[in-house]
């Protein structure tokens, strides 16, 4: 087997070096390890704030980057998935995003604001640095480049799960970081300046040693994806055209293999939250553990959380290969690995989430059976052709059409993987007809990938679906969860509740 290390995270043994120096101790407990990526000017080599830099890359392995908190926030509220596990396991938790019933005085939700706000304090000290010193040399722009789009990341999914939430785009004492929430037309205002300085100034690739770090293409798709959500389709359309026009990325000819561990920061991949795990240097995540299969001896994988629903299942045309890609069906001999995925009767779970599904020999090779290496996905070139797809369409026009229809069937013939029996390509050029087809391809192409909670809640389709999928608790101020209250708690009433909490 291939080390971990030759594959991915070249650039480790810098970030090791800032988090060991900032860091007294880590606890190998995620749940209890307190905040990486803590550093001082000390640590800053002469000319370079790449240290810093890496100490914010860090934050994103947090568990509200990663963990139940985060897959609660962005999955498990869809009709593709639920909390899983049996009922009685984080009981709370399904009650909370399968059943909308919204605490918010829950962990849940504090941790992913919580390390949201790290990240984005990381990236604020960075820039602040950066500008109060005028450096203007190639390498500390591409820095405060990188900074940006980690500031842009964190503030979309703040802004899409929170609504009005405090722009601080600043540093400062804890007095000072304590503002009122704004809108969020300002809140994006902030994204949409941070991705385009950063597609700007961020290099189309790093160098092998460096590869993970984010790069021109990842800020102009986080762009088109941002455009997206306000239904910007112009915008969304020539950002997505504009990471085509890179060259860089395609389609990896066999659809299931970008998910695997040798697939990770391959040609289709844009942005991922990078993970590093050998036994004596631990760097992962606990994405995949979150989600593995929970049973006993060599099959207790992980928590048994996040798994795909019948609709799911069931949204899949005869024959497509994407679905034996997605699920993993409990009962039967899965043909990736040729193991032989038990029933697990106490657990009453069908399905499971194929896309974190680790490499036995990963297993053996690392004496670990949770999947701490397996890197997040966030953004690659099936979502953005299928953004561009339906901006096109959305658009109208001869052309638009003539385009949308042609990305379109890209992913459909990739997915079909050279059987032309099936997958037949949509021909339609009735705009609400190749809407549905859009809308029906992003279901399948990026199913179990957090994508389909916040489809339908753009589409302005949330509540039909979710209470056709028996999720009746379901109302459209779920579409928003409450500010944490700890957060108002802290603030001395500076913050104000969201409506309806």
């Amino acid at each position: 087997m291939k080390k971990i290390l030759n594959k991915k995270w070249r650039w480790l043994p810098m970030l090791l070096a800032v988090i060991i120096v900032t860091t007294a101790s880590c606890n190998k407990n995620f749940l209890d390890r307190k905040p990486l990526g803590r550093y001082t000017d000390e640590d800053v080599a002469k000319g370079s704030f790449d240290s810093k830099v890496f100490g914010a890359y860090a934050v994103l392995r947090n568990g509200g980057f990663n963990n139940h908190e985060y897959l609660g926030v962005q999955s498990y509220r869809s009709d593709e998935s639920e909390k899983g596990s049996s009922v009685s396991d984080g009981a709370a938790t399904g009650l909370m995003y399968d059943d909308f019933e919204y605490n918010a005085s829950g962990g849940g939700i504090q941790g992913y604001w919580s390390d949201h706000y790290l990240a984005i304090n990381a990236a604020n000290d960075i820039i602040h640095i950066i500008d109060s010193l005028g450096a203007a040399d190639e390498p500390t722009l591409i820095n405060k480049a990188e900074a940006k789009f980690i500031r842009a990341f964190s503030y979309f999914d703040l802004v899409r799960a929170f609504g009005s939430v405090p722009k601080i785009d600043f540093t400062g004492t804890a007095a000072e970081l304590n503002i009122a929430k704004s809108s969020p037309s300002e809140i994006f205002t902030l994204i949409d300046t941070d991705l385009q300085e950063a597609a700007a100034v961020l290099p189309l690739d790093w160098e092998a040693k460096y590869i993970g770090r984010v790069t021109k293409g990842a800020a102009m798709a986080l762009q088109a994806r941002a455009y997206l959500w306000r239904s910007d389709w112009a915008n969304a359309l020539g950002a997505a055209k504009s990471v085509m026009a890179l060259s860089k990325y395609s389609l990896v000819p066999k659809y299931g293999d970008q998910f695997r561990s040798t697939g990770e920061n391959g040609p289709e991949s844009i942005f991922e939250i990078q993970a590093f795990y050998e036994p004596t240097i631990d760097q992962g995540i606990i994405y995949s553990n979150v989600q593995g299969v929970r049973g006993a001896g060599a099959w207790d994988l992980g928590w048994g959380w996040n798994t795909p629903t019948q609709i799911l299942v069931d949204e899949f045309e005869e024959g497509d290969p994407r679905k034996i890609e997605t699920i993993l069906f409990s009962g039967q001999i899965d043909p990736l690995y040729s193991e032989n995925v038990p029933p697990f009767p106490t657990i009453p779970r069908l399905y499971w989430n194929k896309k974190i599904y680790t490499d036995p020999a990963d297993r053996l090779a690392l004496n670990n059976r949770f999947g701490p290496w397996m890197n997040h996905r966030i953004l690659r070139y099936g979502d953005v052709l299928l953004m561009a797809a339906e901006a096109a369409n959305e658009l109208g026009g001869e052309q638009n059409t003539t385009d949308a229809l042609g990305w379109l069937e890209e992913i459909r013939n990739r997915a079909r993987g050279g059987n032309n029996a099936i997958l037949p390509p949509v021909t339609t050029t009735d705009q609400a007809e190749l809407r549905d087809a859009i809308r029906h391809e992003r279901f399948v192409e990026l199913g179990m990938e957090e994508q389909r909670f916040w489809d339908i809640v753009r589409w302005g389709i949330d509540v039909d679906v979710l209470h056709a999928a028996g999720k009746t608790n379901y109302a459209v101020r779920h579409r928003l969860l409450p500010i944490p209250q700890g957060e108002i708690d802290k603030s001395g009433g500076v913050l104000i509740q969201n409506p309806d909490y």
